[in-house]
């Protein structure tokens, strides 16, 4: 979980002892929103990827901050770890990561991510959590597939938003596109995890 019950008073949000599973529930499915939309951790943890072995020198991994690499297999052989250095957002190795003319897989296992959420990714979560918790105070979600975009008074019409921003938001839990495409530029990197350890 990216934040804890007690983080919601921060934002001037009190919740009844009944609410506190909701609460539990809101946060859990806010933060696996945001990780999701971020494609990788962003608390602490240890991950394995698999990756193609390129010429480029700079081997970009998801879940930044790197804090620590394991060790690189090439089609499973151990890279020696003088080869390369580690970079905040990757690991560079000077002769690239390509093997000659063979493109080897790599498999890298390493630790990233923050020992704390970042107070911009705890305001997030706080608010999808906030709204979830003010729609189930007022009977449920209703789900907002379109909004009011115009309104008339003489022979009475409405016009609601079929398509954009205006349509995206189903539930509190969902994020806007430009919110997960920020998430995946900050903590995505080029490369996807296949197993956190």
């Amino acid at each position: 979980m990216l934040i804890q019950p007690t983080a919601l008073a921060l934002y001037g949000e009190t919740f009844e002892d009944s609410e506190t599973a909701t609460v539990n529930e809101l946060i859990e499915s806010a933060s696996s929103a945001i990780t999701s939309a971020a494609g990788t951790g962003i608390l602490a943890e240890t991950s394995a990827i698999e990756v193609l072995g390129l010429n480029e020198r700079l081997l970009n991994l998801p879940g930044a901050p790197i804090r620590r690499v394991d060790e690189i297999r090439a089609d499973g052989e151990l890279i020696d770890p003088n080869t390369y250095r580690v970079a905040s957002n990757g690991v560079y190795r000077a002769q690239g990561w390509a093997c000659g003319a063979a493109l080897p897989t790599l498999r890298i296992t390493y630790f990233h991510g923050f020992d704390v959420t970042p107070k911009d990714i705890q305001t997030l979560c706080a608010s999808m959590v906030i709204a979830g918790l003010i729609a189930s105070r007022e009977g449920g979600w209703d789900l907002q597939n379109g909004r009011m975009s115009s309104m008339g008074v003489d022979d009475y019409r409405e016009a609601y938003a079929t398509s954009g921003e205006g349509v995206e938001q189903v539930t509190p839990m969902d994020l806007p596109e430009r919110t997960r495409k920020a998430l995946r530029k900050r903590f995505g990197g080029s490369v996807a995890v296949v197993n956190s350890l």
